[in-house]
Order: C-alpha cells, then structure tokens, then sequence
C-alpha cells in the first residue's frame, strides 16, 4: 500500500515537473540534446493524444509524431515548440469535442452524466445546472485555445509557452476548484461526490 503511494506520488511529482522542465528548455533558446529529448517525448504525447481522442484515426499520430520528429531533427528547439502547440492544440480541441458533442438535441450533456454517476437521480434544477457547467468548460477549453493561438502569433515564445506549459494546469484546477466550491455552496442540501469520485468518473469515459 505505501509502496503504491510512493510510486503514485513520485508519478505526480514527475508530471508536475516535467512542464517547468519543458518552458526551461524554451526559455534556454538552445539546441540540446536535452531539448530534442523533450521533443521526441512531447511529439509522443501529441500522437497518443490523437490516438485516444480518435482511435479510427490512429494513421493521423503516426504521421504527426513522424513530422515533428522531422521538425525536431532540423532544430530540437523548433520542433519542441511544435510539439508542443500540437500536444496543447490536440488536448483542448479534443476536451472542447468531447463537451460541446453531448450538447447536442437528444444527447445528455457530460457533466450530467457525471452528476448521475455519483448521485444516480437528479432534480430538475441539478439537470439545468450541470448542463451550464457542461457549456462553461466548453468556454474554458475554447479559450484556452483562443489565448493560446493569440499568444503564439503576437507574443514572444516565452510568453506563450509560459501560458501553455505553467499556467495551463493551475487555471484547469482553478476553474473546477471554483465551480464546484459554487456547487456546494448553491446546493448546500444535497449530497456531493468528492473530487476524487469526479475525476475517477471522467477517466473511465470510453474512448471516442
């Protein structure tokens, strides 16, 4: 059991770690073989995001991974930079889809389906409520594709990367500490999963 947490704890710090060790790379402004390292391993997640968010489609992160491979070996710094925007660009494209698709006429949106997982039946008020959350992650992914794009054509590099590789987890957390902080708040006379139920839900959703 101690065993598991430590391996559990070590993989979270390793994945905390590994964003800084990304924008240091950037802000360095060399060619390394360190930061072709990190491009290979960021051109790998974008294929294995691809491949998850798109099984059908697993041709298309082959061909990415072998591009930015390409891109990596001209100029490590250039093709970590693709890597990069490609593994950002992929996630948030594919979280906005996954959403906004349950949104759609005759589909329950995702955050009620959660609510449902964790609750099993839901008041008319909740149903309403859950389905405006569902439209505001949307919101945030969006945005977060929107300052992403913007910071990427008009700002420095390292401003850009700043926005993708530090911030981009902490607004995540504050945007779901804060709604469901609200939640409980507003709801305060019904039950409520812990966070830990909402993000064990989410990870089991099928592949799409």
């Amino acid at each position: 059991m101690q065993r598991a947490a430590a391996v559990a704890g070590a993989g979270l710090l390793a994945a905390g770690c590994y964003p800084l060790l990304i924008h240091g790379a950037i802000l360095s402004g060399q060619d390394t073989s360190a930061t072709a390292a990190l491009a290979l391993v960021q051109a790998a997640v974008a294929g294995l995001a691809i491949s998850r968010l798109s099984p059908k489609h697993r041709w298309i992160a082959l061909a990415a991974v072998a591009f930015l491979a390409a891109v990596s070996w001209h100029s490590s710094r250039s093709g970590l930079l693709a890597a990069s925007g490609a593994s950002h660009f992929v996630i948030y494209t594919g979280l906005l889809a996954l959403f906004a698709g349950t949104l759609a006429q005759g589909r329950e949106p995702l955050v009620t389906t959660f609510a449902r997982k964790v609750r099993g039946t839901l008041t008319e008020e909740m149903v309403t409520y859950t389905r405006r959350v569902t439209w505001a992650w949307c919101f945030f992914f969006a945005g977060q594709l929107a300052v992403s794009l913007s910071l990427f054509l008009f700002a420095p590099d390292t401003v850009w990367s700043l926005f993708i590789h530090v911030l981009d987890l902490p607004l995540v957390a504050t945007m779901f500490l804060l709604e469901y902080a609200y939640r409980l708040r507003r709801f305060w006379n019904y039950s409520h999963g812990s966070i830990a139920d909402i993000i064990r839900i989410f990870a089991e959703q099928p592949e799409r």
